[in-house]
């Protein structure tokens, strides 16, 4: 195994579905589970996923006690705990290559390319997208589903 992939090996971005919870707000039993077994790694975030986690949160917040306050919370303990993994050139010629064959959400592009642009794991439950990886002989290494974290 070379350095570059030991590196990545205990280093996550966060998809969406994991960004939820530290929000306050509920999301899949496989989500959940996953959270038992990140303690050894470095967690990353991207603003992406806090934009696609509120456009899933508004529908509901007003069901939820306290959740402007819960989100707000959540993006603190996501900055203090979390490292960023910002977009660059790379990730965005990636993300665009990728939707001209074929994957149309441009979200899950574009972490997949940040990914794979800074040596993360992108943690995802999307399995569209890792089946879309694997079809296309694009970088599978890059992408792992909750049930692969060791």
């Amino acid at each position: 195994m070379s350095r570059r992939s030991s590196l990545r090996e205990n280093k996550l971005l966060l998809d969406t579905s994991f960004l939820l919870p530290i929000l306050g707000f509920e999301s899949s039993d496989r989500v959940m589970e996953a959270f038992r077994k990140l303690g050894p790694y470095e967690l990353y975030y991207n603003d992406i996923s806090v934009l696609e986690a509120l456009w899933k949160i508004v529908k509901v917040i007003e069901r939820v006690e306290g959740g402007i306050s819960r989100i707000a919370e959540g993006l603190r303990a996501m900055r203090d705990t979390m490292k960023y993994a910002p977009i660059d050139e790379g990730a965005v010629k990636s993300a665009i290559r990728m939707y001209k064959l074929g994957h149309r959400d441009m979200v899950d592009n574009l972490l997949y390319s940040i990914a794979t642009s800074k040596g993360l794991k992108l943690l995802t439950v999307d399995g569209d997208l890792v089946n879309f990886v694997r079809k296309h002989e694009l970088a599978a290494e890059n992408v792992i589903l909750p049930e692969e974290l060791s």
